[in-house]
């Protein structure tokens, strides 16, 4: 039977959004690199700047960080990420979600001129209390490129060339340094061979198959 976590700032959260109306989020490869700086920028209790339109943020000297970000995964129309809060408040992770939507809904309305929301309202923040969801949280949101319907293959390579999640980091292969904290779910998984491993596995059954018993231990659909 899975174990309960710890509580407070224990607790991972599986925090996704979509776009308004299902629409896309991220229109190119530029957008994205947006979003992913912002993961980095905005994880900060300072008062950064969340209205900022640029694409390319600077390097902080200093951080003292909200959230740590444990996975990520960019899609046309929405995103995933798994965080835990920093200190006992919770609270970290409202704020740090609220200078990342700001933002980026702010350079995203100025860039390709338009007004008005982005995102389909509130994120969504699903705590993780059972220890069998926390085994496959990051793994269903490494595997989110499987369903792509483009990718007619839809077979781990799908996931491992995939520039916009954080797989990668998890294989000693980093895309984007210094956005993600890999030492705990490495360690929950058992490395880097067996996470290859495991995606794998999943990787080889059918997309529907796949959702489906990803999505019923979750909880969660997106």
């Amino acid at each position: 039977m899975p174990t309960r976590l710890k509580p407070s700032s224990d607790i991972f959260y599986h925090v996704f959004n979509r776009g308004v109306e299902k629409r896309s989020i991220f229109k190119d490869d530029r957008d994205r690199i947006r979003f992913i700086n912002g993961l980095y920028y905005f994880n900060d209790t300072g008062q950064v700047t969340a209205t900022m339109a640029d694409t390319i943020f600077p390097i902080l000297d200093r951080r003292d960080t909200l959230v740590e970000i444990h996975a990520y995964c960019l899609m046309r129309n929405h995103f995933h990420l798994l965080l835990r809060a920093v200190s006992e408040k919770e609270i970290g992770i409202s704020e740090f979600m609220k200078k990342l939507g700001t933002g980026y809904t702010n350079y995203f309305n100025k860039r390709h001129e338009r007004v008005g929301s982005l995102f389909q309202g509130t994120y969504k923040a699903v705590p993780i209390i059972d220890e069998a969801h926390l085994y496959f949280l990051p793994h269903y949101i490494h595997l989110n490129p499987l369903t792509d319907s483009s990718d007619k293959n839809r077979s781990l390579t799908s996931v491992t060339t995939y520039k916009w999640s954080s797989y990668n980091d998890y294989t000693n292969n980093p895309q984007f340094p210094g956005i993600v904290t890999t030492l705990f779910f490495s360690t929950l998984l058992g490395g880097a061979a067996n996470i290859v491993r495991e995606t794998e596995e999943f990787a080889q059954q059918k997309r529907e198959s796949l959702l489906e018993q990803l999505s019923s231990v979750l909880g969660t659909e997106v």
